[in-house]
């Protein structure tokens, strides 16, 4: 019997491992991935669709990325909202890639996950950490996260908005 417990506790920590693992590999940041082909394809998007462009810098690793990631598929008019106004890039930062040469092209950043708002013009609009849109030590806040999209999407739209100039 004692055999059988051991076996099945081993058998329920390789599941959760690998449970585990799938739910880091869904998150989006791909350490082989190359950020200057995805940032290229996510401006050419944002360029078609008058959007702007949230570069997000994290990884599997990052246990504040994961609760980004669950915060975000959890509440579908957060989601909604910010696939609105944002192409959404994810760039892989840790261990197994540092991506120095992409981000050393943007302003620094002190943690992850951190984004860079970014106009389909390529203009560095901001840089920011998310701690702002946290909601104490184990998630996010909703308000100050559709706070932090109207602003942009206002912004998104001010940019769009042609200008009158007055004759006289």
């Amino acid at each position: 019997m004692k055999s059988f417990v051991i076996r099945a506790a081993a058998l329920a920590a390789f599941a959760l491992g690998l449970a585990q693992s799938a739910q880091g590999a869904g998150l989006g940041y791909d350490p082989e991935a190359d950020p200057f082909e995805q940032y290229h394809e996510a401006m050419a998007q944002a360029q078609r669709e008058q959007k702007l462009v949230l570069i997000v810098a994290g990884g599997d690793w990052c246990r504040w990325c994961h609760v980004l990631e669950r915060f975000i598929a959890d509440d579908p008019e957060i989601a909604a909202r910010l696939h609105e106004t944002f192409v959404v890039m994810k760039v892989y930062v840790g261990f197994d890639n540092y991506n120095d040469l992409f981000f050393s092209q943007l302003p620094p950043a002190k943690g992850a996950p951190h984004f860079w708002i970014m106009s389909p013009e390529r203009e560095v609009l901001a840089s920011q950490s998310t701690g702002a849109l946290e909601a104490g030590k184990d998630g996010y806040d909703k308000q100050a996260f559709i706070e932090f999209i109207e602003y942009w999407q206002a912004q998104a739209k001010q940019a769009r908005t042609p200008k009158v100039v007055a004759r006289s």
